[in-house]
């Protein structure tokens, strides 16, 4: 019968109520009764199984008579071979009389061996009336079971002696065998026997008759409602062909009623197939509008449970499976679920769409997104959420760039506005400089306006400082055409006049000084970065009012990725300095306006110009550098300038081993790295010590390069973005190549993927930026091991 696809509840009890009456009277139920008979009648053969009945019960009854033949035989044989062994060991002792009587131990020997001739006996043992053993011999039959029969030799009415017979049971057992042995042949010759005949008599008597019957029902099964059975003449089967005849009649009478319901039925399932087809489509499309969707579609319940979700999967606080069917608020941190619980409650109570935002942490990081809640049916609500971390952070972008033009503006203007200032006052102090001095020439020691002269021309000085600060800020664009060693700027201020003062007022502030022993050389004004080294060092002194630690530390970084701080900071190499104190700290809404003129939380006068944080800012920029702040009230104050780092050789480095040991032979090296400028630079470093160099940019064009061919090492850049980074790069190229030898490098500290990608067999770990003895060093090192 036709299967029929259904599609709804409804659907499937209407088709259930119409098949009820199309199984009574259409195929189907002829079908479904005919197989029965056949079931019946074919696949379980009736004359097998009556010839297979009858022939167990024979081979049984057989059996059980075979055994009990057997079991008898067995019987009567040991009994017969234990009178035998009774009457051997009567006569043998009767035998022995005389010899034994006689002490003629010749003739006992004879007779012992004339009875071991028997093939049933085994062994013979003769004793004397004391125990002692006359005659033992065995057949050499080997070990087998055996019997024992013992008898007296008597002579007068006195025992003279002993005779003992061992009596094989190896006959006995070869008696048995071919009793077995006869009894399973007649079993299997009867076995046969009757198999053949029972199968001849019930092929005549059975088989045929049911074939017959057979032939008849597949007649009907294939529509000949007509036939009769007229070959059908045994009265047990007359009876079930009557009964399909019956069948039949009903079913050709009632074909008509089926071939209009069936109809009818085809109909209305042509019908829900062409709307079903519709319903799928519509599905199809709903879904590809929500997978489109930015946003994520929750529906949640009145009591809080999540039922469905469609839309954006990227942005799930957890997979689907973990949270549908649950409460929110077993997903969600109890601050988010009473608020949308509450936004909920709204949504139902008032029918008007509830708008909010939430802050989740999201892979490890903070993500904001904004829901919106209305009501679907009175106990459920529909949720659309939409991640707005971006924008946010577009938002928060926008204001601190706008911030930082601002305040870059307002630098600007002071600075001109510092410069006119400047020129002006300093033709105003020359005068009250300058003749103080010659005032105190012509002035007697003992003068009492000595003193008065004294301040006026301390007061003029203080004044020029100030003038000065205002033309050092005033001086944008400052030429940086001279390479200098930052940590010869540092050391030079150290033994300066300024810093032996500033230790004579500051006794308790300790200075912690570490350098960068290998720092590359910085373009800039020696002049300008000294003055930063001296404002920013004077500044921790001041703000460490009960004594404490000024910490001064140089260095080489490489910013692979931009830094968001004070100051947003490009990639690229850096010379760092930085200055920490562990001081008063600066509270965070004066952090802005610390690099202003004259701005200062000090006691007017206490010390400086007031222009000292405003000159660092002024250098730094010059310097084309970037500043970063980090403070902490009570705790202390950290200043990270960066500079950018030039290649150039500087008058003040250090000599350096000689270039012979660790240049290159002309081996091949594949450097990885994601920014152009550090694979530049890489590649010019090891070429001109003797290698043959290769660069690509990303992990993935490796892997592509070294399918192809091979290399003697690889520089691999730990950080790439995008794409794969540098352990999972490893692990591509050791499958292709094992034992490949690498060093890593990056901007960053050493972390836990640079030491698991030296596990699997990388070698050093080279920091940038770059400096040519290292990474050399590094190479040669990795390519000698």
């Amino acid at each position: 019968m036709k299967s029929f696809c259904i599609f709804d509840k409804k659907f499937s009890r209407k088709i259930a109520k119409c098949g009820l009456i199309a199984k009574e009277i259409i195929v189907g139920k002829t079908n479904r009764i005919i197989n029965c008979e056949k079931a019946r009648l074919g696949s379980r053969s009736l004359s097998k199984e009556l010839a297979i009945s009858f022939i167990l019960l024979l081979i049984l009854f057989q059996g059980v008579l075979l055994a009990y033949v057997y079991h008898r035989q067995s019987k009567v044989l040991k009994q017969e071979l234990e009178k035998k062994a009774d009457d051997l060991t009567a006569n043998l002792s009767e035998v022995l009389v005389v010899p034994l009587w006689d002490y003629d131990d010749e003739q006992i020997g004879k007779i012992g061996m004339a009875f071991l001739e028997f093939e049933v006996i085994d062994e013979v043992l003769i004793k004397n009336s004391r125990g002692k053993t006359l005659f033992n011999v065995t057949s050499g039959q080997g070990p087998q079971q055996r019997i024992r029969r013992s008898a007296k030799i008597v002579h007068k009415n006195q025992t003279t002696g002993y005779v003992d017979l061992f009596f094989s049971l190896g006959a006995f057992e070869r008696g048995l065998g071919w009793l077995r042995n006869t009894i399973v042949l007649m079993l299997l010759a009867s076995f046969i026997v009757i198999f053949i005949t029972a199968g001849i008599l019930l092929r005549i008597f059975m088989r045929q008759p049911l074939n017959i019957l057979q032939r008849g029902i597949d007649r009907v099964a294939k529509g000949d409602y007509a036939y009769e059975f007229d070959e059908i003449h045994h009265i047990e089967l007359a009876g079930i062909a009557d009964r399909f005849k019956e069948m039949a009649n009903g079913i050709q009478a009632r074909e008509h009623s089926l071939q209009l319901i069936n109809k009818e039925l085809q109909d209305e399932i042509a019908e829900r197939e062409r709307a079903e087809q519709k319903i799928r489509q519509s599905d199809a499309q709903s879904r590809a509008l929500f997978d489109a969707m930015p946003d994520m579609v929750f529906q949640i319940d009145q009591r809080g449970n999540l039922l469905d979700c469609k839309g954006a999967k990227s942005d799930l606080y957890l997979a689907p499976e973990q949270f549908l069917g649950k409460k929110i608020a077993d997903i969600l941190p109890d601050d988010v679920t009473d608020l949308i619980l509450q936004k909920k409650t709204q949504a139902l109570e008032t029918d008007r769409i509830q708008i909010f935002e939430y802050k989740l942490t999201l892979r490890g990081k903070p993500a904001y997104f904004e829901c919106r809640l209305v009501a679907f049916t009175e106990n459920t609500v529909i949720a659309i959420v939409r991640n707005i971390s971006e924008s946010k952070e577009a938002v928060a972008d926008k204001t601190r760039l706008e911030e930082q033009l601002r305040q870059a503006q307002k630098m600007e203007a002071i600075g001109t506005l510092a410069g006119g200032v400047a020129h002006d006052l300093n033709n105003v102090l020359s005068g009250l400089v300058s003749y103080p001095e010659l005032i105190l020439l012509d002035l007697p020691e003992d003068s009492p306006f000595r003193s008065s002269v004294l301040a006026i021309q301390k007061s003029g000085e203080k004044a020029a400082n100030i003038v000065q600060d205002l033309l050092t800020l005033a001086r944008r664009g400052v030429s940086v055409s001279e390479v200098v060693d930052l940590n010869q700027i540092i050391s030079d201020y150290l033994v300066s006049p300024e810093y032996k003062q500033l230790k004579q007022n500051y006794p308790d502030v300790k200075l912690d000084v570490n350098l960068e022993p290998d720092l590359l050389g910085i373009a800039g004004s020696p002049v300008h970065l000294s003055k930063t080294v001296m404002n920013l060092v004077s500044n921790a002194a001041e703000a460490m009012l009960q004594g404490g630690t000024v910490s001064i530390m140089s260095g080489n970084r490489y910013i692979d990725q931009p830094i968001k701080g004070y100051d947003d900071i490009k990639e690229g190499d850096y010379v760092t300095l930085m200055i920490s104190d562990t001081g008063i700290g600066i509270v965070e809404a004066d952090i802005d306006r610390i690099f202003e003129p004259f701005y200062t939380k000090k006691s007017m006068g206490r010390s400086g110009t007031g222009l000292g944080m405003a000159v660092v800012w002024g250098t730094v920029k010059d310097h084309h550098g970037y500043i970063d702040v980090q403070s902490t009230e009570g705790k202390g104050t950290v200043f990270h300038i960066y500079l950018p780092a030039s290649r150039q050789s500087s008058p003040h480095q250090h000599s350096r081993p000689a270039i012979d040991d660790y240049k290159g032979r002309g081996e091949t090296v594949l450097v990885v790295d994601d920014i152009k400028e550090q694979r530049a630079i890489a590649t010019g470093i090891l070429t001109k010590l003797g290698y043959s160099v290769d660069s690509v940019a990303s992990g993935d064009e490796a892997v592509s390069y070294l399918q192809k061919q091979a290399v003697d090492m690889i520089v691999l850049d730990m950080i790439m973005d995008p794409g794969i980074d540098g352990l999972d790069t490893y692990k591509r190229i050791i499958q292709l190549h094992p034992g490949q030898k690498a060093i890593i490098a990056s901007g960053y500290s050493e972390s836990e993927r640079v030491k698991e990608a030296q596990k699997l067999g990388a070698g050093a770990y080279v920091k940038k930026p770059y400096l040519m003895e290292k990474l050399a060093l590094a190479i040669r090192i990795e390519l000698d091991r």
